[in-house]
């Protein structure tokens, strides 16, 4: 085997642990509230469910009662002062996942979403 083999190896490896990594962290689920509501925190079903979600109702503008239906009550926690609604997706799908993705939704005065981002910490 010469310098040649080695790196093609080395690369073949790289790219089979990249698929690997993609794949596993795929999205294009299907929203379904309860899935979103009964998600293993600890999992990615609802990072998942989010695309679809975001791309099938107008997040935006949409009253804090009606997300508080379709995606129950907010994860209590202290990350993020300020925001008025906070989702923890589940884990941030790394190598080794010790973060976990947030979807941070912030509301008007008329309590209607403002904004909202998809998150790390």
């Amino acid at each position: 085997m010469d310098i040649n083999d080695c790196e093609v190896n080395e690369r073949m490896r790289s790219v089979i642990f990249l698929t690997l990594a993609l794949l596993g962290c795929s999205s294009g689920a299907r929203f379904d509230e309860q899935a979103w509501k009964n998600a293993d925190l600890n999992g990615r079903e609802r990072a998942e469910l989010l695309d679809d979600f975001t791309s099938r109702y107008h997040l935006e503008g949409m009253a804090e009662a009606e997300v508080l239906k379709h995606l129950g009550p907010p994860t209590q926690t202290d990350k993020w002062g300020g925001a008025d609604m906070i989702y923890v997706l589940g884990n941030d799908c790394s190598y080794m996942p010790i973060d976990n993705e947030w979807l941070v939704i912030d509301l008007n005065d008329q309590g209607r979403v403002e904004s909202f981002k998809r998150t790390r910490d």
